[in-house]
């Protein structure tokens, strides 16, 4: 009996759980959500609300348990202003296509390998690919795990390694929980171009 229950239990919270675009009444969970999950930069309401660009959230019941976000820089080098070497190509490619950035993607640590991730990317991917033609993703690549926790679902989404670079985020001079200090945590960026798909 206790199965069958947990079974209607799971149903219930399925049913109540979505994708949903971003709406200005989550602003505070989603700032919360970042803050806790995603602490590079203090966020609030208002930075939140200002963040504008492709924006989706992962609902369970009023909880926001996901975040995904990415805008179209006005100049991609402002955003990724270090290691101008290894991302020259890429400040290129920006240059002459709509390109988005892809600044956010978060699930809730008692939520991960639910499939949040992959409905977040997916919603996100089929909005972007509409008004952009290439996307660009830094991926996170944590110093205590050696490893980016949405790489596999970036790769199954079509996107591919442009380069990587140790000790990325250094240069920003953020607090990383996985540094426990300053941040030199590597990067991978990701690329897709969607042009290539038509």
């Amino acid at each position: 009996m206790v199965n069958v229950v947990n079974v209607m239990e799971r149903k219930k919270r399925l049913n109540r759980m979505q994708v949903k675009q971003y709406e200005s009444q989550y602003a505070e969970r989603v700032a919360k959500l970042l803050n806790e999950h995603l602490p590079f930069q203090e966020e609030n309401t208002q930075t939140v609300e200002q963040a504008g660009g492709v924006r989706y959230i992962y609902v369970d019941g009023e909880e926001v348990v996901g975040y995904i976000a990415g805008y179209e820089p006005q100049n991609l080098k402002e955003e990724m202003p270090y290691f101008e070497d290894e991302l020259h190509e890429i400040h290129e490619v920006a240059r002459k296509k709509t390109t988005f950035y892809t600044s956010h993607l978060v699930v809730h640590p008692d939520y991960r390998g639910s499939g949040i991730g992959r409905a977040l990317v997916a919603a996100y991917m089929e909005k972007v690919a509409q008004i952009a033609d290439a996307l660009i993703a830094v991926g996170w690549v944590k110093s205590d795990t050696g490893k980016w926790d949405a790489e596999k679902l970036f790769a199954a989404f079509g996107l591919e390694t442009f380069c990587y670079i140790p000790q990325y985020f250094k240069p920003y001079e953020v607090y990383c929980p996985s540094c426990q200090t300053i941040c030199y945590c590597d990067a991978h960026i990701y690329y897709k171009d969607f042009t290539k798909n038509n």
